[in-house]
């Protein structure tokens, strides 16, 4: 406080910046004048095309993904030569995965060993 005193008998008090009379009453007004006047534009139209095209560009893109998804699993497996020459793929699944799967199956031992020896291979190629 004592500070603000000494400031004030030095430099004084009044401000020593003026705004003409009126001049914040009618300002909105001047501005609003010599702004150009906006031209409407009419709206193009959107076609089916621009409508449709983020969904075909996602639809694409899950292509794609998938598409790289099914190349890495291919990746991971190993070719395996059969007795009559052929190259088979296979890829390993740990047995705790195939257990369950045959259980699911209902079949027992027999069964499945008849199952798997009368199949066609032609048919997995």
């Amino acid at each position: 406080m004592k500070e603000e005193n000494e400031l004030r008998k030095k430099y004084g008090a009044p401000n020593p910046f003026t705004v003409p009379e009126g001049y914040f009453e009618n300002l909105a007004g001047k501005v609003m004048e010599q702004l150009p006047e906006k031209e409407s534009q009419p709206q193009p139209e959107v076609t089916m095309w621009e409508r449709v095209r983020p969904w075909v560009y996602m639809a694409a893109m899950f292509c794609g993904l998938m598409f790289g998804v099914r190349v890495m699993v291919n990746q991971s497996k190993h070719p395996v030569s059969s007795q009559n020459g052929h190259t088979e793929t296979f890829s390993e699944i740990p047995d705790e995965y195939i257990d369950p799967i045959v259980n699911q199956t209902m079949m027992d031992d027999y069964t499945l060993y008849q199952y798997l020896t009368d199949a066609n291979t032609e048919i997995y190629q």
